[in-house]
């Protein structure tokens, strides 16, 4: 185990080599015996443990049952049943309605192209299609 990889896990476990995973750690140990740098890092990552301990915020017992009843009666609380999937929505949309729009869109989309009202020929000019196909509205391709 290089200088590296020891910084890495002690900035990832800790100070305390029990909680690093077991094939590294009998690497870090041969590490510390030899390097007193190894050591330093260790002991800066031991000194930030301690810190963070005492940092930890005191919480009321009341407060963590109250959280805990919180849990419990969403885990206890019934499961409303997702929308079918191919209404996209809550119950109150249908499928019927919702078909309907989408054909007659479909539909006013397709006439508009056919019609000529969308810039079909903008598209050449600009360079964007190097073949256009306009269509009647017999579906004639020309």
């Amino acid at each position: 185990m290089t200088l590296k990889e020891f910084k890495r896990f002690a900035d990832l476990y800790g100070g305390d080599i029990d909680r690093w995973p077991a094939t590294d750690g009998v690497d870090a140990l041969t590490l510390l015996e030899n390097s007193a740098e190894a050591r330093a890092i260790l002991a800066d990552a031991a000194a930030l443990d301690a810190l963070l301990d005492r940092a930890a915020p005191a919480v009321a017992e009341d407060s963590v049952q109250r959280v805990l009843n919180g849990i419990a009666a969403r885990l206890d609380a019934p499961v409303e049943p997702a929308p079918a999937p191919w209404t996209l929505s809550a119950p109150p949309m249908r499928f019927w309605p919702t078909a309907g729009f989408l054909a007659i869109m479909g539909m006013a989309g397709f006439l508009a192209a056919v019609q000529g009202i969308l810039p079909v020929r903008n598209a050449q000019a600009n360079g964007y299609a190097e073949v256009v196909v306009n269509s009647s509205y017999l579906g004639a391709i020309r």
